[in-house]
């Protein structure tokens, strides 16, 4: 397994406050199956980063498909890396 960044830009507000609940709960559960490495808002708010385990870059791309986020248009500029973990990540 592999570990990934992923970087995307709120570009909905007030949809992001109706859905957030739904998409912490999802990332939660992501989380509690090892999928979810960390993830959270950037310091100015305009987005978030998330760094995810997966086998590969299609399983990341499922788990953004499935995100309520995605659903109700809150995020954009779904940026995608591989990431090679030289400190910590056991």
């Amino acid at each position: 397994m592999s570990h990934w960044v992923l970087e995307y830009r709120y570009v909905d507000p007030d949809a992001r406050a109706r859905v957030r609940p739904d998409h912490l709960a999802y990332m939660a559960g992501l989380h509690d199956r090892g999928r979810v490495v960390m993830g959270g808002p950037v310091g100015d708010g305009s987005g978030a980063l998330v760094v995810l385990r997966a086998d590969s870059e299609e399983e990341v791309r499922a788990i953004i498909a499935d995100d309520p986020y995605t659903a109700a248009g809150v995020a954009a500029d779904h940026v995608v890396r591989p990431w090679t973990v030289a400190i910590g990540g056991h």
